[in-house]
């Protein structure tokens, strides 16, 4: 049976992990197809014979009949304004779905997860954010398939156009929102996004979702592996310790919770995994951010690894 759910896949050069990661959705055969592709870098000599290798490769593999979209850029966007205005351009079109990047392989209950959750909360505004990966390193939330959390996590989600509708690029309409509660490591992001000294996407989506006080739903095994390392990467050059105690596993059916409330013992042992750095990292991280020359220096040498 053909999964109903409409799927977005976001890719770049990457023809291999891309190829991974589509086989997983062709097993699927959705009968909506959104496929969306930035363009070659300026000054990278391979990128463009790999931006082309990577889409040929994904449209040759798409063998059952379905609803193709593609938004294959000629010109590079950078990662903040190519994935964000994809999904804008998804959301345009369908009213809820699921997003996939190049390097997130997820497990094929993966989908039904999601469709089964997007179907149940589609009326429910607290809840902004589907996750498909897991950061409790096998540590049970609760009694039921997932728990629910204030922290919007993108290796494979899902989400709804209402929710999307509260995504802020340039977080200019949350500046003046509190920030209690809010980690450092975000505070610090947030300056300088506003600042604009961040090439990304995902960090507005996650204080969107944070500052609107939206729930965001974890499982409780992770779906969705992560094969993004390495010197192809664009920011995860370097595998950190926490992601060697991922515990991957299946869902064969969703149980949910007796209760709905927020796991804030889940997210209090997230932040102290995820987003503790020491404090000389921290530190430095600021000195960076703060110094224009610096932070040309750091982006020069991180984009030519």
């Amino acid at each position: 049976m053909k999964l109903s759910t409409p799927i977005l896949f976001l890719v770049f050069n990457r023809p291999a992990q891309s190829l991974q990661v589509f086989e997983k959705i062709r097993e699927q055969q959705p009968r909506q197809l959104f496929i969306a592709a930035d363009g070659p870098r300026p000054g990278h000599a391979t990128d463009a014979a790999l931006c082309a290798a990577t889409q040929k490769a994904l449209l040759e593999r798409v063998d059952w009949p379905c609803e193709l979209h593609t938004r294959f850029q000629e010109g590079n966007l950078g990662c903040g304004k190519a994935v964000s205005s994809a999904i804008h351009w998804f959301f345009e079109a369908v009213t809820e779905g699921m997003i996939l990047e190049d390097d997130c392989v997820p497990d094929a209950s993966f989908f039904s997860y999601c469709e089964t959750l997007l179907q149940h909360y589609r009326h429910d505004a607290r809840v902004m954010h589907i996750a498909g990966s897991n950061y409790q390193m096998g540590i049970q939330r609760g009694t039921g398939s997932y728990y629910f959390s204030r922290y919007a996590h993108i290796w494979g989600w899902a989400t709804w156009r209402r929710a999307w509708a509260q995504y802020d690029f340039t977080l200019q309409s949350y500046r003046q929102y509190p920030q209690a509660g809010l980690h450092r490591h975000f505070r610090t992001d947030m300056r300088a996004i506003l600042d604009q000294q961040i090439d990304t996407w995902d960090i507005q989506w996650f204080l969107s979702v944070w500052f609107r006080q939206g729930w965001a739903i974890a499982p409780n095994v992770n779906l969705v592996r992560n094969i993004g390392y390495g010197q192809g990467a664009t920011h995860t050059h370097k595998e950190p310790a926490w992601f060697k105690r991922m515990v991957y596993g299946s869902l064969p059916g969703v149980v949910h919770p007796a209760q709905q409330d927020i796991d804030r013992e889940a997210d209090d042992f997230t932040t102290r995994t995820l987003f503790n750095t020491g404090s000389l990292s921290y530190q430095l991280k600021q000195a960076i951010r703060g110094n224009a020359f610096l932070h040309e220096l750091y982006k020069r040498i991180t984009l030519s690894v």
